[in-house]
Formats: structure tokens, sequence, C-alpha cells
């Protein structure tokens, strides 16, 4: 991707030149990377924010609470999870920040939760399990109550109604991890076949 981008910035830079618009073509690149710059500090500002907000909210328990209430549903799509674990922890976190939209976030506790579950899972030589496969599922197509992120740069880019998305995201963000969970469940009984084996 690296050498594709590269080609594509060198291709219209050159093109630019030739065909009389180099002038152009130098304030152009001067000014986006002038306004990356500043969608990197709001990103990075609201990524530091929240981020420290889930730290918070380990230490004082209150994903202990949201892991009350989250738990049920874990015991029906991953029912393999250690009740009580470091890795159900984790998972909780994940789930949590990617209902707040909070991908950045979501990050360090999904490493985490992975992390854990490999741990427990040290038979099967470093290949995933039912639970880890379904928890990635549930990791990359969540749903979204509150896309954050989304709207921190909608912000950004000048919408005069950032929250205007939320209802598209929520109905494609819920098919999409409906159709992840179907696909994950209905593969299942080879994934576990598969781990058994070794």
């Amino acid at each position: 991707m690296n050498y594709i981008f590269a080609a594509m910035l060198m291709i219209a830079a050159i093109w630019g030149i030739f065909s009389g618009n180099g002038e152009a073509v130098s304030s152009a690149m001067l000014q986006s990377g002038i306004s990356t710059a500043e969608l990197m500090l709001t990103v990075t500002g609201g990524m530091v924010l929240w981020s420290g907000i889930m730290a918070i909210a380990e230490k004082s328990g209150l994903t202990d609470i949201l892991a009350k209430f989250i738990r049920p549903l874990l015991r029906l799509i991953m029912p393999g999870l250690e009740k009580g674990s470091d890795a159900e922890k984790y998972v909780c976190m994940n789930i949590s920040a990617n209902i707040l939209g909070l991908g950045n976030a979501a990050t360090p506790p999904g490493l985490k939760a992975m992390r854990a579950m490999a741990e427990q899972h040290r038979h099967l030589n470093g290949r995933p399990d039912s639970e880890m496969v379904t928890f990635a599922v549930l990791n990359t197509a969540s749903v979204q109550l509150i896309p954050a992120t989304v709207m921190t740069l909608r912000s950004a880019a000048g919408s005069s109604d950032p929250g205007g998305i939320m209802p598209c995201i929520w109905i494609t963000s819920l098919c999409a991890l409906t159709a992840g969970l179907l696909v994950c469940k209905a593969l299942h009984p080879a994934a576990k076949g598969d781990c058994n084996h070794g």
C-alpha cells in the first residue's frame, strides 16, 4: 500500500507540473499537510481523553459493573469464556469502548483480552479457539451507540450536525455484527474440530 500511495502522489505531482498547475499542486500539498496535522491533533486529543476515562473506569471498578450487564450476553456468544477471568474483564472493557464508538481506546483492552485468552489456551500452540475468533468478530463489527470518533472527525471537517449519522451507524453496525456472528456460529463446529487436533 505504501508503494501504491507513493506512486499516486508522484504521478499526481508530475502531472500537475507538466499540465501547468504546479503552483496549485504545491499550495494543495502544503494546505493538506497543515489540515492533516490539525486533524491528527483533534483525533489524538479525543483518543487520549477517552483512553483516560477507560483507565479510570477500570481502576474505579466501573468496568466490573459494566461486566455484570454484558456478562449474560457474553455467556450466549462466548460460552467458553471463563467467568471472572482477566480475559472476561478486558472483553467487557473492549465492548464498552466499542459501544461508545471509541475504536482507538478499545484497542488496548482488546489486545489484553486476546493475550489473556491465548494464555488460557496454550495447548492450542498459538492457534485461536472459537472464543478468540468470536471476539475478533465482536471487536471488528461492533454496535456503536455513540460513534465518538466519527463525530469528532465530522466536527473537525465543519459538519453542522456531527451526530446526524447515528441512526445509519446503528443500523449498519448491527447488521455487520449479526452477519459476522451468524457466520462465526455456522463455522463453529469446524473451528472447534480444527483446534482440537494436535
